[in-house]
C-alpha cells in the first residue's frame, strides 16, 4: 500500500470514520476527481493545493486578496470564475448543478482537515 500512496501523492493517508462529514468530503474529493487539479500535499498542480489552505490568504489575478474560509470555498465551487487564483488558469467548472449544499459542506469540512 505504501507504494500506491507514494505514486499518488495527492491521495490522503487520513483515515476518517465512515459516515462522518470528513469521510464523505474525502470520498467526494476523489469521486469528483478534484485531485486532478488540486493536491492535498502541497504539490503544484493546475489549481491551488488544499494543504494548509484553509484560513490563509490567496491572491487573485485581479489583485484582490481573500481569506480562504467556508464562504470563499463555497463560492469557488459554485462560481469558480468569480475569483481566479494568481498563477492558475481559469479552468474549473461550476459544480452548482452537480453538488448539493450538504456535499459542498462535506467538502469544506474535509478541506479544513488538510494541514
Amino acid at each position: 500500500m505504501t507504494f500506491f500512496i507514494a505514486c499518488h501523492p495527492s491521495i490522503s493517508k487520513e483515515k476518517f470514520t465512515p459516515g462522518t462529514p470528513e469521510f464523505k468530503g474525502q470520498k467526494l474529493f476523489k469521486d469528483m476527481a478534484c485531485d486532478a487539479c488540486h493536491s492535498i500535499d502541497g504539490t503544484l498542480n493546475r489549481g491551488p493545493t488544499f494543504k494548509n489552505h484553509y484560513g490563509k490568504e490567496i491572491l487573485h489575478t485581479d489583485g484582490s486578496v481573500v481569506i480562504i474560509d467556508e464562504k470563499y470555498i463555497r463560492e469557488s465551487i459554485i462560481f469558480p470564475r468569480k475569483f481566479i487564483a494568481e498563477g492558475f488558469p481559469p479552468i474549473m467548472p461550476s459544480y452548482k448543478p452537480v453538488l448539493s449544499d450538504e456535499d459542498i459542506a462535506n467538502l469544506i469540512i474535509y478541506i479544513k482537515t488538510l494541514k
